[in-house]
């Protein structure tokens, strides 16, 4: 995925923009996020076309 296709993603607990991300092919694209900041982990599941769609742990707020 070229930076240009990339979506700006910001902590879910603390809102640093400081987050690093990796992409892992699962069935589809897997975003893994981290906040360096407050050590909070998620992923994010990218559609066929681009789309974010929220995974499991996103919408219960459950850090890893």
């Amino acid at each position: 995925m070229t930076p240009a296709n990339r979506t700006r993603t910001s902590c879910l607990v603390c809102g640093s923009t400081e987050v690093r991300t990796d992409e892992v092919i699962d069935h589809g694209v897997v975003l893994l996020a981290e906040c360096p900041r407050c050590q909070y982990l998620w992923t994010v599941r990218v559609s066929a076309v681009g789309h974010r769609v929220a995974s499991p742990s996103d919408a219960a707020g459950v850090a890893a």
